[in-house]
């Protein structure tokens, strides 16, 4: 599945494990932290377990981890939560959609090369945001390509509060 066509929870959930994963490598994220500080749903992470982009131990256990044990342990306090070698490359994929949604959210419109230099993207990146909905692209007098962000790009680039 294209990991830019996940919910905005799960798009967070994966940027928060990849950014942490190095100091959680050993024991894992516990799932009720990555609810709280990310808004992903129960059923969202439970989604991304079953795809096998993350998956949980619960703590104190020698098991290696498993998708499976997200699905069946919900709502254990001990469960914590891994990103999978696939779940490493779905946020490596999301992290540049997010910059250029998270530029395009504080401004906007902006040109094609700006969005491009700005966030560090390919242009790849900008077109499959655009075919997914997440811009809206119009043309200025200087007949230059101009992005802004769509409802549904405006969703994605909203940071998570409790």
């Amino acid at each position: 599945m294209d990991p830019l066509r996940f919910t905005p929870g799960q798009w967070r959930a994966l940027r928060y494990l990849a950014t942490h994963s190095a100091s959680a490598a050993r024991v894992g994220l516990r799932a009720s932290q990555i609810w709280e500080r990310t808004g992903v749903t129960g059923d969202e992470l439970v989604e991304l377990a079953s795809l096998g982009y993350v998956a949980g131990r619960l703590h104190g256990s020698n098991a290696p981890p498993t998708p499976g044990v997200a699905i069946t342990a919900r709502g254990n306090p001990k469960l914590r939560i891994h990103l999978t070698k696939p779940g490493k490359k779905a946020a490596l994929e999301v992290a540049p959609a997010w910059r250029v949604v998270e530029l395009l959210r504080d401004r906007h419109p902006l040109t094609v090369d700006d969005v491009e230099n700005d966030a560090g993207v390919p242009s790849d990146t900008l077109t499959r945001l655009d075919t997914l909905g997440f811009l809206h692209r119009e043309v200025n007098e200087q007949e230059e390509v101009l992005f802004s962000l769509t409802q549904k790009g405006r969703q994605y680039a909203e940071p998570y509060s409790a």
